[in-house]
């Protein structure tokens, strides 16, 4: 189901976003396909491809800007294998030689940060709403609360966020606060030799302090979904073309002629 629209008022979206009066609406599983199949095209494993895919879809549902994610990603794909490092001190940080963006980089980090005892650092990532659709996508696939913050390069801290496995998101004021993870104040410095990044781990604590400030919802976020299932989504149309003719590359191309037998 694809549709064009060029007079929508009242939309929300445009730019993948907000306020736009044209776009083009798009059944949630085709984004979904498009997203996979334009990953696997471009040389990511069918794993990776699906992680990824979803997360597309959470960021296109919740913020409208998933796609758009994707298709800044997309030349950031390593063809063939092109595996992780993993320094342990502190913290474990994450080399990757391929510079992979947040879409597929941040699932096994996330992943790592929930299996593990210290946190996960992607050295030198920056905060983006990404960030933030990895944590829900994670914390319900392993049913563990997970707590990113960024840490900067001059040893400051940015934003803060915990998601729980109900898709419940909670925003804290500053890495200072309860919801920061425990590890914060030795992996801040070791975070800061790595040049900085984005900090993972699994929230420990016993009940959800009460400074944190709630984002989303578990009921918002069963809304967006039931509407955009049962209506399609309204996206940008220059991110979703880009988005469709890349997906069209994993097609195996038909023969100009079929021979004789």
């Amino acid at each position: 189901m694809t549709t064009m629209a060029t007079d929508r008022p009242g939309s929300s979206r445009a730019h993948a976003g907000e306020n736009s009066r044209s776009g083009v609406r798009v059944a949630v599983r085709e984004i979904r396909e498009a997203a996979f199949r334009a990953l696997i095209a471009a040389g990511a494993s069918g794993g990776e491809a699906a992680t990824a895919a979803e997360l597309v879809v959470l960021g296109e549902v919740l913020d409208g800007e998933g796609i758009l994610a994707l298709v800044d990603e997309l030349d950031r794909v390593p063809r063939g294998r092109a595996p992780l490092s993993r320094d342990e001190d502190t913290l474990a940080v994450l080399q990757d030689p391929a510079h992979r963006g947040p879409l597929l980089l941040g699932p096994p980090a996330a992943e790592l940060a929930a299996a593990g005892g210290r946190p996960v650092l992607l050295p030198r990532a920056t905060w983006t709403p990404a960030v933030v659709w990895n944590l829900i996508g994670t914390a319900a696939r392993t049913t563990t609360p997970l707590v990113a913050t960024q840490v900067r390069a001059d040893a400051t801290a940015g934003g803060s966020a915990l998601a729980t496995p109900d898709g419940a998101v909670y925003q804290a004021p500053h890495p200072g606060s309860s919801a920061s993870h425990p590890y914060l104040g030795s992996a801040l410095a070791a975070a800061v030799a790595h040049g900085g990044g984005v900090l993972l781990s699994r929230w420990t604590g016993d009940a959800l302090p009460t400074d944190l400030m709630p984002a989303r919802s578990s009921a918002q976020h069963e809304v967006r979904f039931t509407a955009a299932m049962r209506n399609g989504l309204w996206v940008a149309p220059g991110p979703w073309t880009t988005l469709h003719t890349a997906s069209r590359q994993f097609l195996v191309p038909e023969p100009d002629h079929v021979p004789a037998p």
